[in-house]
């Protein structure tokens, strides 16, 4: 274990473009990298969208792969030209279709021996303040699932050997999984911080507000995924978590990638009657507890496991925290997933990076610094840009002017030195950063490329800016004198 806790990576970078220029779709796939210093590229292929297992048109993608000669050119280009103390980051340039789906790391991990990390959009990092490691979990699966009870058992107890210092568990549950975790829970003893909420308190609550009906009121609230959301906000009760983790089958809308849960977890029903839920929803439900960390695990059986890959690709790409996916049935314990939330709470370098076939990982540069041998490229540098696949923007007004002093206001320093050592934040606080965050976040994906932004667009750039300044100034002086 000493020996994977001082591990250090150099970088290589895998970077996938989907390329509609010919009368079909090719996926351009080149590795690229400098371990002598040297960036260049060591190797270059185009591939068939349909050898990953897509189809152009809306059908929604079900099986998806990673062609057999990518992985043998890979691995063999990595031994060939970089040390072996070289991890793999994959750089998924948008737009790419559905190719975040593909499972990558599945494929390539068994083959390469190294890690591989998703690189995301150049966003914040998430401030994530707090002494405890405060965990809120979402299962809603199939009634009467048996595995339910012993998955969270086992998530939560390798959450607590795996975290260093204190952790408190939420557990958010259909009423079959509820009752079973509960008797688990009596024979354990030693689980005292974990807080197991009751499925009836949904149906509980005014959907007008966090407060609750009394109880015998005949007015319920319509069941449907807003009732999820509302249930767990409330169960919180004002305090926000540090981490969400949603477990939960996948599905198709049209060609949406949705989740499919139980309209009223009091009340559990099959897979015809579910409920669907948006990637826009979950990431709302995520900053307005206040969460960094956003996981979705794969349930065993899940239908339409690529629905949730390609969900968590698209919400990670844009993301100022960490976002993880778990496929169950490779990891059923949850200790990988655990694995990789202790990576994030401990110290830099402390725990090794991520490297597990049953997980796919974007993770901001800040995190990570700790477990590279060399600092992170700045994608905008000369030079440098065969880090991320963007046009660099160094030298325009508005990337000079309004990009330090961004991610500047969305760090949150005095958010973070003020609850430091605090158990919990408050949920408005965590909810306020989170959402100056997504805008940084989107001030910086759009930021001007030189020589073709207009003046009128850097002009109002540096308008946002300083609303999210101005925001930040706000937060932090009602946070004062809270």
């Amino acid at each position: 274990m000493s020996e994977a806790r001082t591990e250090r990576w150099r970088l290589a970078v895998l970077r996938v473009r989907l390329d509609l220029a010919g009368s079909s779709p090719v996926a351009a796939v080149e590795l690229v990298g400098d371990p002598a210093n040297d960036a260049r590229t060591y190797w270059r292929a185009e591939f068939d969208y349909g050898r990953f297992g897509l189809a152009e048109g809306s059908e929604p993608p079900t099986a998806l792969e990673v062609p057999r000669d990518l992985v043998e050119a890979v691995r063999d280009r990595l031994i060939a030209d970089f040390p072996a103390d070289t991890a793999l980051w994959l750089r998924l340039i948008p737009p790419y279709g559905n190719l975040g789906g593909v499972p990558w790391e599945r494929a390539l991990i068994p083959a390469i021996g190294r890690p591989l990390v998703r690189v995301p959009d150049r966003l914040p990092p998430g401030s994530d303040p707090g002494r405890v490691w405060t965990v809120a979990v979402a299962v809603s699966v199939t009634p009467n699932a048996a595995w339910v009870a012993g998955y969270l058992s086992s998530f939560i107890s390798a959450l607590r050997t795996s975290v260093t210092g204190e952790v408190d568990v939420h557990v958010f549950t259909d009423r079959g999984a509820e009752q079973a975790l509960r008797a688990l829970l009596h024979e354990s003893p030693n689980e005292t911080r974990v807080h197991l909420h009751d499925p009836g308190d949904a149906a509980l609550l005014d959907r007008s507000g966090p407060r609750r009906r009394p109880v015998g009121a005949d007015s319920r609230p319509a069941p449907g995924p807003l009732l999820w959301g509302d249930w767990i906000t409330a169960g919180l009760d004002g305090r926000a978590v540090r981490a969400l983790h949603i477990v939960a089958d996948g599905a198709f809308e049209g060609s949406r990638p949705v989740l499919s849960v139980n309209p009223d977890p009091a009340q559990p029903s099959g897979r015809s009657e579910r409920a669907y839920v948006t990637a826009d929803r979950v990431r709302r439900l995520a900053d307005r507890v206040g969460a960094s960390v956003l996981s979705f695990g794969s349930p065993p059986e899940n239908p339409y496991d690529t629905a949730t890959r390609i969900m968590t690709d698209h919400i990670g790409l844009r993301r100022a925290g960490p976002t993880f996916y778990s496929a169950l049935p490779l990891d059923p314990a949850g200790y990988t997933l655990a694995q990789a939330h202790a990576f994030i709470a401990g110290a830099p370098g402390a725990v090794p990076i991520p490297r597990d076939p049953s997980l796919f990982a974007y993770l901001q540069p800040e995190f990570v610094r700790g477990a590279l041998r060399n600092p992170w490229p700045d994608p905008d540098l000369p030079g440098q840009s065969w880090l991320s696949g963007r046009a660099p923007i160094g030298d325009s007004a508005t990337s000079g002017e309004i990009l330090p002093s961004a991610l500047g206001v969305a760090g949150g320093e005095e958010i973070t030195a003020r609850y430091a050592t605090a158990e919990s934040v408050p949920m408005w606080v965590a909810a306020s950063t989170r959402y100056i965050e997504n805008q940084v976040a989107s001030l910086v994906r759009t930021a001007g490329v030189p020589g073709e932004t207009p003046a009128a667009k850097q002009a109002y750039d540096r308008g946002v800016g300083q609303a999210i300044a101005e925001l930040r100034a706000l937060v932090d002086r009602r946070m004062r004198e809270s």
